[in-house]
């Protein structure tokens, strides 16, 4: 009587062999994760960027807005007392105009604050969601 021969080890047999092709499996996964978090990072700080330098905007033209009202109120208490109201008007004016730019950038600031920051993950955390939800039924209904 011959014994048979073992099967030939394609590295996916055995108790070692499935350990192996779990962790590769587990280091793909974790790879993709990390690449998935990279990109969405660079995403992050692009958006965090883009609402820094509307923030520093917003903050300089309200100031030269509040210092062109400043001016306005200055230059009216003149008038009051006699002055030339030239300089009023064009006081006036300047600060409309910032606190015009002021309104708009607040506008697109709320605007952006609005944008959910990581719609790829929350994706694909859906999708994850959703397959374990599938598994869980096929399970219980086996």
């Amino acid at each position: 009587m011959r014994t048979p021969e073992p099967a030939p080890d394609d590295g996916t047999t055995g108790v070692v062999g499935r350990a192996r092709a779990f962790l590769a499996a587990c280091a793909q996964y974790a790879s993709a994760r990390l690449r998935l978090a990279s990109i969405e990072g660079r995403e992050a700080a692009t958006h965090g960027f883009t609402l820094l330098l509307l923030a520093g905007a917003v903050i300089v033209l309200a100031a030269f807005g509040w210092l062109f009202v400043c001016f306005a109120v200055v230059f009216l208490l003149a008038k009051a007392f006699g002055g030339d109201n030239a300089w009023v008007w064009a006081a006036l004016t300047m600060a409309g105009l910032h606190l015009a730019g002021v309104i708009l950038l607040g506008l697109v600031m709320k605007s952006k604050l609005g944008k959910p920051l990581f719609p790829l993950t929350t994706e694909e955390l859906k999708k994850e969601q959703e397959w374990l939800d599938q598994q869980t039924r096929k399970n219980t209904q086996s």
